[in-house]
């Protein structure tokens, strides 16, 4: 039996047929419930999967928020040791594409007042010598789609009777699109194998090392972005509805910010470091060498794709490393613009985009690279590191979880609806350090949800679906997988929308908090469960029976419970107090543990993940103690040991 009653704030209270309570904001109107059958695009529809064995819908990727200090404030608008002139980079770039036939990528001059090359743009590729150039071009059309075309008839045969085409049986014509599809995927592994060995072909000339050339690298993306930064909101608000301010302040201020920092303290950060030897290789020191790693590739994802493409790129070019960024194929318009903005502005044996979907991932995961970091799910995560792991090639994974957010009694309630509406309901909820879901305080749970609900009505208005700045599920199987979780959950099958919704499942430990489908997996849409808890050990063995999150938030004042939490759960970062910021740093690590992830990057950290610490030991020709060579004696021994000890 249903119940629809409107309560007094004007905010529809439903009880679904598993007695789940609902609160979400309802347009007047149309109470007329929809049908899965004659208005939800069939599951599977729609943009498909990264690879064969993709993630459940809904396990997920991406990260933000908001609120980033516009670019250009705190460091006097200038940066610090302007890079020298690109000539002597030129002439590198001129060699490699002699040797691996790319073209070069002139930077022209720079602004001295501000230290930013005045054009980054480089030129289409051509062939000195009059022979053709390599066509990387290729590289980036996305064929995945091959062997769908090859399976649709040919207008110029026939359909007979038995349904083959024309003289063709139907095992030669199913036959033919295998070969087809073999063949495209040659192409593009063939492609791929070239383009990698044009950038490994440049890394080599060690120009990469130099620190300068790094920071003119990160000038010119600088400059790349602020002059598309028009193209690039207009591409969000055409792939997620993204509203111009949200996407400045998750992803574009973001980006800026960090580049801005990583060429404040890039030269401090690549100075070779000494260190004294210990006593038993007295008088010898260590001199530390950061050294970047090779040929990087970056895997990004669709839900914030300007920053988990572009923030990974800055802590590589900081590293020395060359670059090959593969895009998701969900965010076509974005990624249309990055593709764009990119390959005007480097040579393709420095820093290619790659776009398509699984033709070009299996092409990439076949190269050998020196680095891989990869953000998206769990299932897809294991494919790259087990890709990875026939190369030896280390990993970076930033991937995604269950991330609770714990209110206990002792809560500021205003302050923890207010933040945790903001955080799970940003990008319509498809971030991945947002709150997956909330444990709270029995005593305080209804409370709770009632300032939520007025949250949800006071940042997203009486109608969220009618908001022009509220965000928009990625595509139809995103948003069918999100309806099915939540049937009663207000939505709208033309836009791709789903209202704001919190779900009263009752006790953690219920049988309808249990076997709700949305506890198990990942949610990444607007829909946020609320568990009530006893106490706060219930909590602890609850969260610890669970894979390890992502992120975790915790609202109290309670210095006890904070500390416990805190400091006796595993999670790969959080907030005391808040959600989602704790990623908005370039002074702190961002990363997963456990099932979340591996690895972490923001600024130094970024540097040193993209990087590898050489220790070169330095000895003296003026001592040389006997310790060590043969012959050995007892009286040596005696002396070793107290040496080492």
């Amino acid at each position: 039996m249903e119940n629809e009653n409107p309560n007094e704030d004007g905010i529809e209270n439903q009880i679904d047929e598993n007695g789940v309570a609902l609160y979400a904001p309802k347009g007047t109107g149309d109470d007329t419930p929809f049908s899965f059958e004659s208005e939800a695009a069939p599951a599977g529809q729609g943009d498909g999967g990264v690879f064969p064995e993709a993630a459940p819908a809904g396990q997920g990727d991406g990260g933000v928020f908001p609120e980033a200090a516009p670019a250009g404030q705190g460091d006097g608008g200038v940066f610090p040791e302007a890079a020298p002139a690109a000539s002597d980079w030129e002439r590198s770039f001129d060699s490699v594409a002699s040797a691996a036939g790319s073209g070069r990528d002139p930077a022209g001059d720079h602004d001295e007042a501000v230290g930013f090359p005045e054009e980054a743009a480089g030129q289409p590729v051509e062939a000195d010598d009059g022979h053709a150039a390599l066509d990387f071009s290729r590289a980036f059309e996305p064929v995945s789609g091959l062997a769908d075309a090859a399976s649709q008839p040919d207008d110029s045969e026939q359909l007979s009777d038995s349904g083959s085409f024309g003289f063709l049986s139907k095992e030669t014509d199913d036959d033919r699109r295998v070969v087809e599809f073999e063949l495209a995927q040659e192409r593009v592994d063939s492609t791929m194998a070239t383009l990698v060995e044009s950038q490994r072909t440049f890394f080599n000339t060690s120009q990469t090392r130099d620190v300068n050339f790094r920071i003119l690298q990160l000038k010119k993306l600088y400059r790349a972005i602020k002059d598309n930064e028009g193209l690039l909101v207009e591409a969000l608000q055409k792939d997620l509805a993204k509203s111009p301010y949200e996407t400045y302040a998750t992803e574009i201020g973001l980006v800026l910010h960090e580049i801005r920092y990583v060429i404040r303290h890039l030269k401090a950060w690549a100075r070779p470091r000494r260190r004294q030897g210990d006593l038993h290789l007295f008088p010898a020191h260590f001199n530390i060498y950061t050294e970047p790693l090779g040929v990087s590739l970056v895997m990004s994802t669709w839900n914030y794709p300007i920053l988990l493409s572009l923030d990974p790129i800055v802590s590589s070019m900081a590293a020395g490393n060359t670059v090959i960024l593969k895009t998701s194929e969900y965010a076509a318009a974005t990624n249309a613009v990055l593709k764009a903005m990119l390959e005007k502005t480097f040579n393709r044996s420095y820093l290619a985009v790659v776009e398509g979907g699984y033709t070009e991932n299996h092409a990439l995961l076949e190269q050998h690279f020196d680095f891989i970091f990869f953000t998206g799910s769990q299932n897809v995560g294991r494919i790259v590191m087990s890709s990875a792991a026939r190369f030896l090639t280390p990993v970076c994974l930033e991937l995604g979880g269950k991330s609770p957010c714990i209110v206990d009694s002792s809560a500021n309630l205003e302050v923890a609806a207010r933040r945790i509406v903001w955080g799970k309901f940003l990008n319509a909820g498809q971030t991945c350090v947002a709150p997956d879901y909330v444990l709270v305080d029995k005593g305080i749970k209804d409370k709770l949800i009632e300032l939520m609900k007025l949250e949800i009505r006071r940042q997203f208005g009486e109608k969220p679906l009618e908001n022009k700045d509220y965000p928009k599920i990625i595509n139809e199987r995103r948003f069918v997988h999100l309806s099915t979780l939540c049937p009663k959950a207000e939505m709208d099958f033309v836009t791709n929308k789903i209202s704001p919704t919190i779900m009263d499942l009752g006790g953690m430990n219920d049988r309808t908090a249990v076997d709700a489908e949305v506890m198990q997996e990942e949610i990444f849409g607007p829909l946020l469960p609320v568990l009530c808890f006893d106490n706060l050990n219930s909590v602890m063995e609850y969260i610890s029976s669970k894979p390890v999150p992502l992120s975790l938030y915790i609202f109290s004042t309670n210095a006890g419970n904070i500390r416990r939490v805190t400091q006796e759960l595993r999670f790969g970062g959080g907030c005391v107090n808040d959600v989602v910021f704790h990623l908005a740093s370039s002074k702190a690590p961002f990363g997963g543990a456990g099932e979340s992830g591996m690895g972490n990057y923001h600024g130094i950290y970024g540097f040193r993940t993209f990087s590898h610490e050489k220790a070169v030991l330095v000895q003296s020709l003026k001592f040389d103690t006997k310790i060590r060579y043969a012959p050995y004696s007892a009286k040596l021994l005696k002396l070793l040991k107290k040496v080492l000890r």
